[in-house]
């Protein structure tokens, strides 16, 4: 695999006001994708080192439309000022949590048509066992 200038991982960890989170911003062959992962408590230095050793290719990646640089002192401000409206929201987080959602949707439409399938074969099953018991 070639290995381009426009391929590049960006992770950049901050506490959200309740946990402390990493955001990984990738690009791949042009392509932009996103991924969060909680830590929980104040990491320290070791367990980051931990993570992005053993966890951080375990963190799932959606697809995600554009990059956009966070500015955090622009983002701490506006929190301070609104935070009831959303305003300051990284655009990656967005776009982020609107991947998930949708990805959320496409797992919740495949995973009820395996249930009607599983459910039609059961039947089927259970009618071929009728006639054979005749």
């Amino acid at each position: 695999m070639k290995i381009t200038e426009d391929d590049f991982t960006i992770t950049t960890i901050y506490f959200d006001g309740q946990f402390w989170c990493a955001l990984i911003e990738q690009c791949r062959k042009g392509k932009n994708f996103a991924g969060r992962y909680i830590f929980g408590a104040e990491p320290t230095n070791p367990q980051i080192l931990d993570w992005m050793i053993s966890g951080f290719d375990k963190v799932p990646l959606l697809p995600v439309e554009g990059r956009t640089k966070i500015r955090f002192k622009k983002l701490a401000k506006a929190e301070s000022k609104s935070k009831a409206d959303g305003a300051g929201i990284p655009k990656t987080l967005i776009a982020f949590s609107k991947a998930q959602k949708e990805y959320a949707k496409e797992r919740k439409i495949l995973g009820r048509k395996q249930k009607k399938i599983e459910e039609r074969e059961k039947y089927l099953l259970k009618q071929s066992k009728k006639k054979a018991k005749k």
